[in-house]
């Protein structure tokens, strides 16, 4: 800032310039959060068909198909979910999701071991289900046999499990 003839600041033209520029930058910056914010959807997913209330219910959501079904590690987002022993299921709710394409894998882990165990053939030896319910024959579902879209109003979807 240059000073006047008493010693007073005085603004020049490029600090006024600066502050309208930081103004300006700080209303987008805020204008983008809202919208941000605006488009994060919920995702409420509902699993049942347990045959008991032991253990808990894994859930993990894939945003593409890298790592679908097997591979929870490379899903964005996962649950252990209690089992409500009354109804035999449990139901989790994801927050804040961008909407778009995905797809739900869930397993049973009754001995709470964080694993879905297979038998010799690769067989789940656990409950497992995926989201549309998508049960192909002799293999686990590709990404697009269980992929469904979150709008940006949220959804609700439901897993029926099979052993």
């Amino acid at each position: 800032m240059a000073t006047g003839m008493e010693g007073s600041p005085v603004r020049t033209e490029g600090a006024c310039v600066r502050k309208r520029l930081a103004l300006g930058m700080a209303a987008m910056l805020a204008c983008a959060g809202a919208l941000h914010a605006a488009a994060a959807a919920d995702l409420a997913v509902s699993v049942t068909g347990l045959k008991d209330a032991s253990g808990r219910v894994a859930v993990a959501v894939f945003s593409g198909g890298d790592g679908f079904p097997k591979d929870d590690a490379k899903a964005p987002h996962r649950a252990m979910v209690p089992i409500d022993p009354a109804t035999r299921a449990a139901r989790t709710v994801f927050k804040g999701l961008p909407p778009g394409d995905y797809a739900v894998a869930a397993f049973h882990d009754d001995n709470n071991s964080g694993r879905l165990e297979t038998n010799f053939f690769g067989v789940p030896k656990k409950g497992y289900g995926f989201s549309n319910n998508a049960r192909p024959a002799m293999r686990a579902p590709r990404f697009d046999e269980a992929r469904f879209s979150l709008p940006e109003h949220g959804a609700d979807i439901a897993i029926e499990l099979a052993y």
